[in-house]
């Protein structure tokens, strides 16, 4: 890896304006298909996170970033507290060098000092792999309904089969409920 990288765990509300900026150039970056969501201080897509892990520079340029935000999700009409992760992003500088992985080490920690059940995120049929090589688990059959935003605000219902991924924090892979998954709401 070429650059030094500042790593940390802030709290949504401790993030200035500067830093949101900095968050969404990056998302912007490594999001290109997406880059409208992200301009200006919008560092978030869907749901805020309520804590986020950042790999800065020395002068603050974001070039890693993953939102966490507590949340119940009801599975096969039970509902289970977990981490819902998204908005995971590394500068398209630093792709293949390593930093996704230090970043989700870190996101595994963070998961671990929440202490919620399980952490979930919904992942691209490319990115799976890559997850489950850092220990989270496809559900490739379920199907998850969630509050899908556009950038202008109007929410759609979204229903989407296969990439729902859950890693075990402080319950067992086994006790995941079977059945749809919805979100009540928009992921982070």
């Amino acid at each position: 890896m070429s650059e030094d990288i500042r790593w940390e765990v802030v709290e949504e509300s401790a993030l200035s304006l500067t830093d949101h900026e900095a968050i969404a150039a990056m998302l912007a970056q490594a999001f290109p298909s997406w880059s409208h969501w992200y301009v200006g201080g919008r560092s978030w897509a869907g749901m805020q996170p309520e804590r986020r892990v950042l790999g800065r520079t020395e002068d603050g340029v974001v070039l890693a970033h993953v939102g966490i935000r507590r949340m119940f999700v009801t599975v096969g009409g039970e509902d289970v507290l977990v981490g819902d992760t998204g908005l995971v992003g590394v500068s398209p500088r630093l792709q293949g060098s390593g930093v996704g992985r230090e970043l989700m080490e870190r996101v595994h920690d963070v998961l671990d000092g929440l202490r919620v059940p399980y952490g979930f995120l919904g992942a691209g049929e490319d990115r799976i792999p890559f997850y489950a090589h850092m220990g989270w688990h496809e559900f490739p059959e379920a199907v998850g309904t969630f509050s899908a935003f556009t950038a202008d605000g109007a929410g759609v219902v979204e229903t989407e089969q296969g990439g729902w991924m859950v890693r075990p924090v402080t319950a067992r892979l086994e006790d995941w409920p079977e059945g749809p998954i919805l979100l009540n709401g928009q992921q982070v």
